[in-house]
């Protein structure tokens, strides 16, 4: 709390010693700055030529600027849009402009690895999200932002937690079989980022860096993409000092409710299934959902401060976030401090930055995984209470009341990302980069379950912490020059990284008082007979690269790229802990040549090719050398002595998982920008993916080894289109939509030295206890594996193809958990001061394991549960009277369109300068609204990661349906 009194403070006084300094006398002239079609421009730099006196223009188009000499010459700029220089003769006070269209779609800059480009010069495929095309309302997640945005970036949001944002990645496919598919998070400009640290009102924008052309820059983390993040700066243009707050208010509810039956419903089942089913009737009617669930309130709040000139900036953030979770008893409280600054110095050859960003959480968590089961299965005519006031004891299911009453979670974390940044530029076409950074997450988490939770136990407490930190350094220099039609640059630097992860555990129970909760763990008696258990864990990794770029273009029509990174892990075997990466792609602008000079309806048009190499490393380190394991203590001579034994054998030659990428891609701009968009074709192919495999012992001296052996593949295709469709003074339309197929192939399982015909992998949960998926040559990762049913016969069992249920031999693929197929349309309405945006996200092609059906829907479970209303519609006209089975009845397509989010705003437009308010919008939004699929559980949009995606568990935190109002002002 004193830290941020003084950060607080030091705030106010650095931000009031801009605004005091803002006295300067002289002549006013205000205006407002349009484009062609009459709408607004904000964010126009409108300079004072010869000086560096300038502003920015509002959210409204507006601008007003106190003259340092009269009569004056103002220069206004805007990306996209050709620069305009007018006069302002003494005496003047009101000046409104009209900026022409460049070349908007090509002229954009784009954030690529180590540096920056014009869109219409990339060779490889990358996409960029501004932010103003974010994603509105309630985001829990900066990845949320770019949800439907970008063709071939998948982003699943797979839980309504509030401590857990749920938000799933994948880019281009799988492309290993045991590290993470997430992409690398680059912010500004330091690798390996963390989203929970960032604000999403910090984000200025968004690239990402999709092929392995492009990403190849950054070795080893490039494998999945790369999505740089840009956070927002102080003003640049002219002495200036803003405030900006954004807040909103949130009530989310259950996005969709299984329907199972009421109290009523329940005792009805004897006569609604004839007398196949019999109900046991307990006397009273629980809606449990009702008991669980609720309507749940979140406020966020985030103010922003800037001020600077031409010379140096500043921007200072902070950002309280406040959100109950819809399940009792769970929500969390964020609060995110920013600060950062850019300074030149020596007449502009040295420029100095740094940011800090700081995040203060506590969340509050119940047994949810327990909680949402037992809502679903505890039977309606249940009470809560027993005849004594304690709760009531159910057959194989927990109260769910007691649940999220008895048994309480406290997570606590910090995270600190500070990063610096010089550059040098000693001569022009020269220029040197340091970049040093630092992140540090802490977080200690505490549960405590009641004496009223388990009586056996009379209170039982678990404690943990854990830390890690990172340390980076990256030099690098660069090497730009254009002579006539040549544009030539390069680029060579080093980057080093220190990873470092520790933590502790405890668990002890019987405890005197349920006051002091897990606090004072240490009086648990458990301890001190012997029964407490307590862990802890460490590790180290380094990562060492060298990395070099080249660029060359031949007058803007014929362009090259070429990238060298070497780069050395501590993680890998000692004969291969370096590996080389490299890179190469070129473009040819077609719209730039003389035989296009008449086609005037085409404004641009590029041919792009490209060849990447990319890297993974395991996730954890010390993989390569001879692993020990501890077991259970003996007693040897009186004393218990823990024993000791091989757990995976040492591998010199384990190294790096390659990723080939192939890629081409065709960029285009017609009807004067109006239409514009991508088409990209890739073939990926990643070799020597690690996995576990059994060897003889002796003369191993454990059963497993991790080496690289399989191969897998992935293919697709991706599709951007944008289109202005209406421009006029007062209306604008305009409609953004993404396509992206991908598929892959498992090419290769086994080799010469490791062999592996199949991997059964996953679980259907009890009583089924069957793998659920199946990885093999030839097929797909992703693949479901069981039964394929064909009927019922008269005694409620399951009919099967090729054989009986439960007969490896009649096991089949029947289905796939991963998506080959993703859409999403934006529509942008603008009429006056409204806009509206629609946004429609959806995947296909395939199927969910639906877990609670297939174990619930099933009349065998007995009396004392509830069950699905679903379980009245078998398709075969018997109800279901074996044990629960895993057969494709319950697998089903999981094909489904969103309603994702639709925005309805108004902004208020001040066209008097002495107006303190600079800008104001008021907005509606709504997330999640409606989503039309066939799939009968809660969301199909769940978890397509790993190899065993597609699985709906009868467990987890149900996703939300979020109504937001909020509001933005500027002074």
């Amino acid at each position: 709390m004193n830290n941020f009194t003084a950060f607080r403070m030091f705030l106010c006084t650095l931000f009031a010693g801009f605004a005091l300094s803002a006295a300067a006398q002289g002549q006013t002239v205000a205006g407002i700055v349009s484009g062609t079609d009459g709408q607004p421009l904000p964010g126009v730099t409108v300079i004072e030529k010869g000086t560096t006196n300038g502003v920015s223009t509002a959210a409204d188009g507006s601008y007003s600027l106190r003259l340092q000499k009269s009569p004056a010459v103002l220069v206004f700029s805007y990306i996209g849009y050709e620069s305009a220089e007018r006069s302002v003769p003494a005496g003047l006070t009101q000046l409104s402009v009209t900026l022409n269209n460049a070349e908007i779609a090509m002229d954009d800059v784009v954030v690529v690895g180590y540096g920056t480009v014009k869109r219409s010069t990339l060779t490889s495929s990358v996409a960029s999200v501004k932010s103003d095309e974010f994603v509105q309302g309630a985001v829990t997640s900066p990845l949320q932002l770019l949800q439907g945005r970008v063709a071939g970036l998948a982003v699943n949001t797979t839980s309504g937690d509030p401590n857990n944002s749920g938000v799933q990645v994948m880019l281009r496919g799988v492309s290993t079989l045991t590290g993470s598919q997430e992409p690398l998070i680059v912010i500004d400009g330091i690798s390996g980022g963390s989203l929970s640290n960032i604000s999403v009102d910090d984000i200025e924008s968004i690239d990402i860096l999709k092929d392995g052309s492009a990403a190849a820059i950054y070795g080893t983390r490039g494998t999945n993409g790369v999505i740089l993040i840009t956070t927002k700066k102080g003003a640049e243009a002219g002495d200036k000092f803003s405030v900006d707050y954004h807040g909103y208010a949130s009530v989310e509810t259950i996005s969709n409710q299984i329907d199972v039956f009421s109290a009523d419903e329940y005792r009805n089942l004897g006569k609604t299934t004839n007398g196949f089913f019999t109900p046991t009737d307990k006397g009273a009617s629980t809606d449990w959902s009702d008991e669980v669930f609720r309507s749940a309130f979140s406020h966020t709040h985030h103010l922003a401060l800037k001020s600077g000139n031409a010379k140096s900036n500043y921007y200072a953030s902070v950002d309280y976030r406040s959100r109950d979770g819809i399940i009792r008893n769970t929500g969390q409280e964020r609060t995110n401090l920013k600060f950062g600054f850019n300074r030149s110095l020596f007449n502009d050859k040295m420029t100095l930055s740094a940011n800090i960003n700081d995040v203060f959480t506590v969340g509050h968590t119940v047994s949810t995984d327990e909680v949402l089961f037992a809502t679903l299965v505890t039977n309606p005519t249940e009470p809560i209470y027993g005849p004594t006031g304690d709760y009531s004891i159910f057959v194989d299911s927990t109260n769910p009341v007691k649940l999220i009453n008895e048994y309480n979670n406290t997570t606590r974390w910090n995270e600190i990302q500070a990063s610096g940044k010089v550059t040098y530029t000693p001569i022009e076409p020269l220029t040197f980069t340091m970049i040093g950074g630092y992140r540090y997450f802490g977080n200690i988490d505490g549960s405590y379950a009641s004496r009223k939770f388990d009586t056996n136990y009379k209170g039982q407490a678990w404690r943990q912490s854990s830390m890690n930190q990172t340390k980076t350094l990256e030099l690098y220099g660069q090497y730009a020059e254009r002579w006539n039609k040549h544009d030539f640059s390069v680029l060579a630097g080093y980057s080093y990284n220190d990873y470092l992860t520790d933590g502790f555990n405890m668990y002890n129970y019987d405890f005197p008082t349920d006051i002091l909760g897990e606090n004072i763990i240490g009086t648990g008696m458990a301890l001190k007979d012997g029964f407490a258990t307590m862990g802890g864990f460490k590790n180290m990794s380094r990562l060492i690269s060298f990395f070099g770029r080249a660029n060359y273009g031949y007058d803007d029509r014929y362009l090259f790229s070429a990238s060298l990174r070497y780069e050395g892990s501590s993680k890998f075997g000692a004969n291969h802990k370096w590996g080389l990466f490299y890179a190469a792609s070129g473009a040819w602008r077609i719209s730039k040549e003389k035989f296009m000079k008449d086609v005037r309806w085409v404004d641009e048009l590029k041919l792009r090719v490209g060849y990447g190499v990319t890297g993974s490393e395991p996730s954890s380190p010390y993989l390569s050398h001879l692993k020990y394991a501890f077991g259970s203590p003996v007693l040897i001579d009186g004393k218990y002595v823990y024993t000791i034994a091989p757990h995976m054998n040492a591998n010199p030659d384990l190294k790096w998982e390659e990723k080939h990428e192939l890629s081409a891609g065709l960029d285009f701009a017609l009807f004067n920008y109006r239409l514009s968009g991508s088409v990209d074709f890739y073939n990926r192919t990643t070799d020597g993916l690690l996995y576990e495999y059994n060897v003889p012992v002796p003369p191993n001296l454990a059963s497993t080894t991790l080496a690289n052996v399989g191969k897998v593949s992935n293919t697709g295709v991706e599709v951007m289109l944008n289109g202005g469709i209406v421009r006029t003074k007062h209306v604008r339309f305009d409609m953004t939509g993404n396509f992206s197929y991908n598929t892959n192939k498992m090419k290769r399982l086994s080799n010469e030295m490791y062999q592996r015909d199949f991997l059964e992998l996953g679980s259907t949960g009890a009583p089924v206890q069957k793998s659920t998926h199946i990885v093999r040559e030839g097929g797909r990762i992703g693949d479901f594996y069981g039964w394929k049913s064909i009927g019922m016969n008269e005694n409620g069992s399951w009919i099967v193809e090729g054989g009986e249920y439960g007969d490896n031999a009649s096991r089949q693929v029947i289905g796939n958990g991963i998506p080959t197929m993703h859409a999403a349309l934006t529509a942008n309405l603008q009429v006056k001061n409204f806009d509206l945006s629609v946004t429609l996200r959806g995947s296909f092609d395939f199927q969910i394991l639906n877990q609670y059906r297939m174990l619930w829907e099933n009349f065998a479970r007995g009396a004392d549960h509830n069950f699905p209303r679903s379980i009245l519609r078998n398709k075969y006209n018997h109800y279901v009277a074996t044990a629960p089975a895993y057969v494709s009845y319950y697998v089903e397509d999981g094909d489904f369109v969103k309603i994702d989010n639709i925005t309805l705003g108004y902004t208020f437009r001040f066209k008097n300068p002495k107006n303190p308010i600079r800008t104001l919008r008021l907005y509606a939004s709504g997330l999640n609204l409606y989503t039309f699929t066939r799939y009968q559980g809660v969301d199909p949009e769940i978890n397509f990661n790993g190899l065993t995606p597609g699985v709906d568990y009868v467990a987890g935190y149900p996703t939300t349906r979020t109504f937001t109002f909020g509001v933005k002002l500027g002074f």
